[in-house]
């Protein structure tokens, strides 16, 4: 995909100041107007309060510093969709903000490709699917790699004799989970019903789940509940039936989650690697990663574009600036400690992030690039919203009150509902 043309948009009409309900702040710099060499304005999302939040405002007012300019900096985190929204239904982008997953299905129309960027030869291969569109053109900077997979106890799968590199499919997954509940009387897998979790297990098995075909066709408004039965809640309700999910799934907390995986209270979760990262705080001896999702053409891993991922817009009132400021975060030295600081992968391979534990997961499965890495289905093959949709039928099959297909059935009325929305 990266044979596209290569377009570099010129500077159109003005965008307008920011104004924001979110929470904002400066970065950093006291500053007050546009100094010499110019002003932009940067909308990032990230949680107020964060590592990352501190560490962006650190290197924004570095930035200033080093172009003598004036970033105006704002960051929101629960209302920044809502406030993008807005800005783009009113052509007032920002100079720079955050795309966090959807540089290409949402918000292209708005952006510059970036393929001309110093940067843009060392974007991971792993984001060939996700990140560059039909044209080969990219619209962020992914400083943030955005995977996961199944997470893994190898240590109870070592005591009932399974070799990880053995589960090909999710038979294979299913044996291990029975071997695991026979002999140990544990439960093999561990979610929580307190937060969005049961959405992650339906998106991400949704992810490799169905053919290219099929994928086309849940884009263009042709959703097949048979199929969503058969490719996403049937193993879910297969495993509520089994009696595989932790018996306190429903108070259990991601917290709670990350304490059965270092207590060897449970052997696989489908979240993100910051739950074993959390695990690895409560038990340093742990021995646990994370391996490739089995799919209709083979292991995956899924994810993409991170949410820390920046565009630059092809309206900018200064473009040349903003181009500055991109590029300035994707320099090694600057994307390592804000990578670091959040505890994230990077997107760029010329970008070294000690990841601690992780590290081998991460070497073995995904710096190759050889195992693709799936988008989230929901961002590319189904209309915005059907998110929470995902995550109360999933929910409703673990908890037993529904079934396979009578939670595919929710799933197809809800899609045709926003489907018709969105045309």
């Amino acid at each position: 995909m990266r044979k596209g043309k290569i377009f570099v948009a010129t500077v159109a009409a003005s965008a307008l100041a920011l104004g924001l309900a979110g929470c904002s702040g400066g970065s950093g710099s006291d500053a007050g107007g546009s100094a010499d060499g110019g002003s932009i304005d940067v909308f990032l999302n990230m949680p107020t309060g964060s590592p990352q939040e501190s560490k962006i405002k650190e290197l924004t007012a570095k930035f200033e510093s080093e172009t003598n300019s004036k970033v105006n900096l704002t960051i929101a985190s629960s209302s920044f969709e809502d406030d993008m929204k807005v800005k783009m239904a009113s052509d007032s982008v920002p100079d720079v903000f955050s795309t966090h997953g959807w540089s290409v299905n949402r918000y292209s129309p708005y952006l510059r490709p970036l393929n001309d960027r110093p940067w843009a030869e060392y974007v991971s291969k792993g984001l060939d699917k996700v990140m560059y569109d039909a044209d080969g053109n990219i619209y962020a900077l992914p400083l943030e790699y955005s995977t996961t997979g199944l997470l893994v106890n190898y240590e109870i799968l070592d005591k009932v004799g399974v070799d990880p590199d053995s589960l090909k499919t999710w038979d294979d997954v299913d044996a291990a989970m029975q071997k695991i509940k026979d002999e140990l009387n544990i439960s093999p897998i561990t979610a929580s019903g307190k937060e969005s979790n049961a959405g992650d297990i339906g998106n991400y098995i949704a992810s490799g789940a169905f053919t290219p075909e099929q994928n086309e066709a849940f884009k263009n408004g042709d959703f097949s509940t048979e199929l969503w039965a058969q490719g996403v809640t049937s193993h879910v309700q297969k495993w509520q039936e089994k009696g595989f999910f932790n018996p306190d799934y429903v108070s259990a907390t991601l917290d709670d989650m990350s304490r059965q995986l270092a207590d060897n209270t449970a052997a696989f979760a489908i979240s993100w690697p910051f739950v074993l990262s959390t695990a690895y705080e409560y038990n340093p001896d742990a021995n646990l990663g994370f391996m490739p999702m089995p799919g209709v053409d083979g292991p995956y891993m899924v994810g993409g574009e991170g949410v820390s991922a920046f565009g630059v817009s092809k309206t900018s009132k200064n473009e040349e600036l903003a181009l500055k400021y991109v590029d300035f975060l994707a320099q090694p030295e600057n994307a390592k400690p804000f990578l670091e600081a959040m505890g994230a992968y990077a997107g760029l391979t010329n970008v070294e992030v000690d990841l601690g534990n992780l590290q081998p997961s991460f070497d073995k499965y995904v710096a190759g690039g050889e195992i693709p890495t799936m988008p989230f289905f929901d961002r590319l093959y189904l209309p915005n919203g059907m998110w929470n949709t995902i995550i109360t039928t999933t929910d409703g099959v673990i908890n037993g009150q529904m079934t396979a297909e009578v939670a595919a059935q929710q799933m197809a009325d809800q899609y045709q509902t926003l489907y018709s929305q969105q045309k």
